[in-house]
C-alpha cells in the first residue's frame, strides 16, 4: 500500500499543521490548488488566532508572470495577487480555527476591505513572510464573520497593510 501523496504546501507546512489537513484544505478548497498562492504555513496559533506564512516570489505568480519589466517597471508581485493572499489567509482562519469545512456545505467571500495600503513594491526574488490575526469575531451555527489585520513583510521591510473583513456561510447562496 502506497503513502498519500501531498501536496507543496503540505509537506511545507508539516512542521504546523498535519498534511492530511492541509491537503484536505486544498482538495476541498473553493478555488484550485494553484490559486492559492501561500507556499509555506509557518505558524497556526489558534489561541490567539493567528497565521503565519510565506510566498516564494521565484514561483511562477498569475499577474507578476504576466509584466512588461522595464526600468521603470521592476518586476514585482502585484497588488491583485497581494489581496488574493489574503483570501488565501483568510479561507485557512476559518477552516483551521472555527471548522468551515467547505465540502459539509461551507463558503466564504470577502465582504469588506476596510483598508489596503500597499508599502513598497515587493519585488521578485526575497520571499514574503505573511501574517494574519483576527481582530473580530462573530459566530453562529451557519456562519462565521471575521475582520481580519494582514502584515506581509520582504526582507523585514513592510509591504502591505490590510485590515478586511470576511463572511463564512453554511448551505446559503449569497447573490
Amino acid at each position: 500500500m502506497s503513502s498519500p501523496s501531498f501536496s507543496p504546501l503540505a509537506e511545507r507546512s508539516r512542521k504546523v499543521a498535519p498534511p492530511e489537513e492541509v491537503q484536505n484544505f486544498l482538495d476541498t478548497f473553493l478555488y484550485r490548488e494553484e490559486a492559492v498562492l501561500i507556499d509555506e504555513i509557518t505558524l497556526l496559533d489558534r489561541q490567539d488566532t493567528r497565521i503565519e506564512a510565506r510566498i516564494d516570489t521565484t514561483r511562477s505568480l498569475p499577474f507578476a508572470a504576466s509584466q512588461r519589466v522595464g526600468p521603470n517597471h521592476p518586476a514585482h508581485v502585484s497588488g491583485a495577487e497581494l489581496l488574493m493572499t489574503t483570501g488565501s489567509l483568510g479561507c485557512l482562519h476559518a477552516y483551521f480555527f472555527h471548522g468551515c469545512r467547505w465540502d459539509e456545505g461551507w463558503a466564504g467571500f470577502g465582504n469588506r476591505v476596510h483598508r489596503a495600503d500597499f508599502k513598497r513594491l515587493a519585488i521578485i526574488g526575497p520571499p514574503i513572510e505573511l501574517s494574519s490575526r483576527e481582530t473580530r469575531t462573530r459566530v453562529g451555527p451557519a456562519r462565521v464573520l471575521i475582520r481580519f489585520a494582514f502584515d506581509f513583510r520582504q526582507r523585514g521591510e513592510l509591504v502591505y497593510v490590510g485590515d478586511q473583513s470576511a463572511i463564512f456561510v453554511k448551505n446559503k447562496a449569497l447573490d
